[in-house]
């Protein structure tokens, strides 16, 4: 007896002799071949969804190292040139620099992003400001103070003889209008040439200057953007300097904020000019909308506070918004 072969084949007869042909049949598909497929299906799926679920975690797990990185600063062990150029603490500072802290007409300027790394992290910056990290081992503004004229004029002037005139006034920055000052620290993280700091890094400073200026002016902070930056530098800056940067807004057309300044070494003796390191002339413009967020943070105003010491502080609104 012939027995049909299961592969589509089939035997036929022809004159008391027997063949094997081809036909047309479909092939009979093992039983174990479809549940095997299944099986592959299940086990793709569930692969697919293993594999979400650990990018998952592995994107909260390279969040909160950010985070952590951002509370804790660097952790990079200080070699002995960077002791050398260490920032100085408070009591060391220059004398310029102390006035402008002691000065009842200036307003000290506090963005909370610039003080709370925590907050600032939790509301969505990727890093430490360029110019104001506290820990930062580049160029550190140690603070900036606004000064304005329609305030402080009705003051008559201090002890030491100020008319109310305007701080840190050079023939670049002579007052009338409102006025920027600040002192800025160059850190080893600046250098290029042996001992002097890059070019670069004093060119961000007055790049920072110049949208600070504008926006300390205007009804909120980060109300623009700087979009033109002319600086000369006139001589290299030493690692480890601490200087004075001093600048005001000239001129308003519309949206269009010019802005100019200087850093210098903020006269260090009595009578003699100060020494000049680099001018600026810069352009930026008032109400840009640099960010798709609408929400607490891009909608913050100016507040005037009073400390504990009694000095003026000009902050941001986003000191009330609560950690999240």
């Amino acid at each position: 007896r012939m027995q049909r072969p299961r592969d589509g084949r089939k035997w036929v007869k022809s004159n008391n002799s027997s063949r094997l042909v081809i036909t047309s049949a479909r092939p009979v598909v093992p039983m174990a071949t479809a549940s095997g497929r299944r099986d592959a299906v299940l086990l793709l799926s569930l692969g697919a969804a293993g594999g979400a679920a650990l990018a998952l975690l592995a994107g909260q797990f390279l969040d909160r190292r950010r985070r952590r990185r951002l509370l804790r600063g660097s952790s990079r062990r200080p070699s002995a040139g960077d002791a050398r150029a260490a920032c100085p603490p408070p009591s060391s500072l220059p004398a310029f620099a102390k006035d402008l802290e002691c000065d009842p007409r200036l307003h000290r300027i506090r963005l909370r992003e610039w003080e709370d790394a925590e907050w600032r992290a939790s509301r969505g910056w990727k890093g430490r400001d360029l110019c104001h990290d506290p820990d930062g081992d580049a160029v550190r503004v140690l603070g900036y103070y606004y000064y304005d004229d329609r305030i402080s004029a009705s003051s008559g002037g201090d002890e030491a003889g100020n008319n109310g005139e305007g701080v840190g006034s050079t023939d670049k920055t002579r007052a009338g209008g409102h006025q920027l000052v600040g002192a800025v620290w160059f850190g080893p993280r600046a250098e290029s040439h042996r001992g002097l700091c890059h070019g670069g890094a004093m060119s961000s400073l007055m790049d920072d200057f110049a949208g600070h200026c504008a926006f300390v002016t205007s009804d909120s902070p980060w109300s623009g953007a700087t979009v033109q930056v002319n600086v000369a530098l006139k001589r290299p800056v030493s690692i480890g300097s601490v200087l004075r940067i001093a600048g005001r807004v000239r001129e308003r057309k519309g949206r269009k904020v010019f802005v100019e300044a200087v850093l210098d070494d903020g006269g260090g003796v009595e009578g003699e000019e100060p020494i000049v390191y680099a001018t600026l002339e810069g352009l930026s413009i008032d109400g840009v909308k640099m960010s798709e967020n609408e929400d607490a943070i891009s909608t913050r105003t100016w507040e005037v506070e009073v400390c504990d010491r009694g000095k003026l502080h000009r902050r941001d609104s986003g000191w009330k918004i609560a950690l999240t």
